[in-house]
């Protein structure tokens, strides 16, 4: 009987110290990222995923709106065959075909590059790199963080509806 209870005793002396050591460490985390912090970093997310939308958009029109890209199937076959000469022949696309790839494939290099130095401005001009980073890391490590990210995020998402229905 005797050893049952300590053995419970050392099992909640144990859990004990877990939570000791595990609780200061997630007190410590919410108390550095403040709402204002998510709040911002929410708002340049969204600022990015609009920026990666029209990227996006620009690729898929640079790539659709070629005549020579057959809507996109002949973009996707020879993007499928990386540069591998027995895949490309096998294809048998035309040397002006072939241009127009790599016209559209610089296109999309110019895209990713100009949505990397947007990326970049707006990180550092709405919330700067360090609380970027950090807020980043905490919503990754944190569920009560990324919980509270979820609920500004959600309440973004309700007052836009709600705007749209004005």
């Amino acid at each position: 009987m005797k050893s049952v209870k300590l053995k419970n005793s050392l099992l909640a002396l144990g859990m004990l110290i877990v939570c000791l050591a595990v609780c200061p460490k997630s007190v410590a985390q919410d108390a550095e990222i403040t709402s204002d912090e998510l709040t911002q970093y929410a708002q340049v997310t969204a600022k990015i995923d609009s920026l990666k939308a029209d990227m996006k958009a620009k690729i898929s029109e640079a790539v659709k709106s070629n005549e020579l890209m057959e809507g996109g199937k002949l973009y996707n076959k020879l993007n499928k065959a990386k540069g591998d000469e027995a895949k490309l022949a096998e294809i048998g696309a035309s040397e002006e075909q072939l241009a127009a790839y790599g016209q559209i494939q610089e296109s999309i290099t110019a895209f990713k590059k100009e949505f990397k130095e947007q990326y970049t401005a707006v990180v550092k001009d709405d919330i700067g790199a360090g609380v970027y980073n950090k807020v980043k890391k905490a919503i990754k490590a944190d569920a009560a963080v990324k919980a509270q990210y979820d609920e500004i995020v959600a309440s973004f998402s309700t007052e836009e509806s709600e705007a749209d229905g004005e």
